[in-house]
C-alpha cells in the first residue's frame, strides 16, 4: 500500500512505472506471436483482429504516450515556469489513462468490438490528461511557450490516431489503419520527439559540457515537424511511394547535421548525454533508409520492406526514450546523473535489436531468425533496464525530498 501511494507522489512515477510495464507486456506478447507463428500457430488475438496492426498500435500508442505524459507533466512546469502540478490535477486522469491503457492488453483477446470500447475508453483519459496539459500552457505566463503549445499538438494528433483505431478494430478498413499508423508515427511521435529533442538535448549537453554552446533556433524545429508531416503526407496512401526521397533526403542529410552540431562526438564522455544523441542521430538515418527505398522504388525496385520504419521506430524513438526516461528517472530520485553500467549494457542491447531488425529487411534469407533475435534482444534490453528502474518509482527519494 505504501509502494502504491508513493506511485502518486509524482506524475512521473505513475506515468513511467505503468510505462514500463505496458512496454514489457506488449513485447512478450510480440515474442509469443513471432514464435507461435514460426510454428504455423495463429497469433494469440482475438477475433476480428489482427496480430500486425495490433502489434502497430500498442507500439505506438500503448506505452510511448505514458512515458510522453509522465515527462510533460514533470519537465512541462519547468518549461513553462510554473510549480509542479497538484495531486489533483494529475492522479485522476493519470490512473484514468494507466488503467485504460492496460485494459487494451486484456481486451484484444476478446475480439474487435471489445477491444474497440478499451480504445475508446483509452482515448477518453487521453483527452482527460491533454486537457490538463493544455489547462497548463493557458496558465503559464512565460513568453515562450512554443515547445509545449507544438507538444500538446502533437498528442492532439495522436488523439486521433488512437481514434482511427477504433474505427479500424470496428470496420476493419486496412486504409483506416494505415492512417492510424501514418498519423502515430509522422505527426504524433517523431513530431513530439523532436520537440523534446530540440529543447532538450542542447540544455543537458551544455550543462554537462561546458564548451559545447547550447544551438537550437526555432527554424531547425520547424523543419524537422515540417518534414514530418510531409513525409506522413505522402506516404499515407502510398501513391507518392517513390516521390518521398524529396523530402527524406534533405531531411536525413540535416538531421545528422543536426546531430554533429549539437555534438554527438563529444557527448561519448558522458553515457547518459550519449544515448540522448545516438537516439537522435537515428532520426537522420531513418530518414536516409525511407529516400533509398523511395528512390529505389522510382525505378520500379522493391526494397528495404520495413527496414526504414524501425530505424525510427527502435531507433530513434526506442532510443531516445531510454535515454531520457534514465536520465528524470535519476534526477527525480536524488540519484547521481549518471547511467550505470546496467542501463549502459540495455542501451546497447537495444542498438543491437536496431540492427537486427533493420537486417532482417535487408537479408531476406534469415528474416524469420533476425526478427526473432531481435525480438528477444528488445525484452532482454528492457527486461534489464526495468530491473534497474521500476524499483525507482515506488520507493523514496535517495536525498530524501518530496517528489
Amino acid at each position: 500500500m505504501i509502494a502504491f501511494k508513493r506511485l502518486l507522489e509524482a506524475p512521473h512515477r505513475l506515468f513511467f512505472f505503468t510505462g514500463v510495464v505496458q512496454l514489457l507486456l506488449a513485447s512478450g506478447w510480440w515474442i509469443a506471436t513471432l514464435a507461435l507463428r514460426a510454428r504455423g500457430i495463429p497469433a494469440p488475438v482475438g477475433e476480428g483482429l489482427d496480430a500486425p496492426h495490433v502489434h502497430a498500435f500498442l507500439m505506438i500508442y500503448a506505452f510511448l504516450p505514458l512515458f510522453i505524459f509522465g515527462f510533460l507533466f514533470t519537465a512541462g512546469p519547468r518549461w513553462l515556469d510554473l510549480p509542479p502540478p497538484a495531486p489533483r490535477d494529475y492522479i485522476p486522469p493519470g490512473v484514468a489513462a494507466c488503467v485504460s491503457a492496460l485494459l487494451l492488453h486484456a481486451a484484444m483477446f476478446a475480439g474487435a468490438t471489445v477491444f474497440a470500447a478499451a480504445v475508446l475508453l483509452y482515448l477518453g483519459a487521453w483527452a482527460w490528461m491533454l486537457a490538463r496539459f493544455v489547462g497548463m500552457i493557458r496558465a503559464s505566463r512565460t513568453p515562450d511557450r512554443r515547445h509545449a503549445m507544438l507538444a500538446a499538438g502533437a498528442l492532439a494528433l495522436g488523439a486521433c490516431g488512437v481514434a482511427m483505431m477504433a474505427a479500424w478494430a470496428l470496420t476493419g478498413d486496412h486504409h483506416v489503419a494505415l492512417a492510424m499508423i501514418m498519423i502515430g508515427l509522422w505527426g504524433f511521435l517523431v513530431p513530439l520527439f523532436c520537440i523534446v529533442c530540440h529543447r532538450m538535448i542542447p540544455f543537458f549537453t551544455g550543462s554537462v559540457l561546458p564548451f559545447i554552446a547550447p544551438w537550437r533556433p526555432m527554424w531547425t524545429l520547424a523543419a524537422l515537424i515540417g518534414g514530418s508531416l510531409a513525409h506522413g503526407a505522402m506516404a499515407v496512401t502510398h501513391q507518392l511511394d517513390a516521390w518521398t526521397w524529396l523530402v527524406d533526403l534533405p531531411m536525413g542529410v540535416g538531421a545528422i547535421s543536426l546531430a554533429v552540431r549539437w555534438g554527438i562526438a563529444q557527448s561519448f564522455a558522458n553515457r547518459l548525454l550519449a544515448m540522448l544523441h545516438v537516439g537522435f542521430a537515428w532520426l537522420g538515418l531513418a530518414y536516409l533508409a525511407h529516400a533509398a527505398q523511395s528512390l529505389l522504388r522510382l525505378f520500379g525496385i522493391e526494397a528495404l520492406g520495413l527496414a526504414p520504419v524501425h530505424a525510427v521506430t527502435m531507433g530513434f524513438l526506442a532510443s531516445t526514450t531510454v535515454g531520457m526516461v534514465s536520465r528524470v528517472s535519476c534526477g527525480h530520485s536524488g540519484r547521481t546523473l549518471a547511467a550505470d553500467r546496467l542501463t549502459w549494457l540495455a542501451f546497447w542491447l537495444l542498438q543491437s535489436a536496431v540492427v537486427l531488425r533493420v537486417g532482417a529487411d535487408i537479408w531476406r534469407g534469415a528474416y524469420g531468425g533476425l526478427v526473432l533475435g531481435a525480438a528477444v534482444l528488445w525484452f532482454t534490453c528492457f527486461a534489464a533496464w526495468s530491473w534497474r528502474y521500476l524499483p525507482v518509482y515506488w520507493r523514496p527519494r535517495a536525498d530524501g525530498r518530496p517528489g
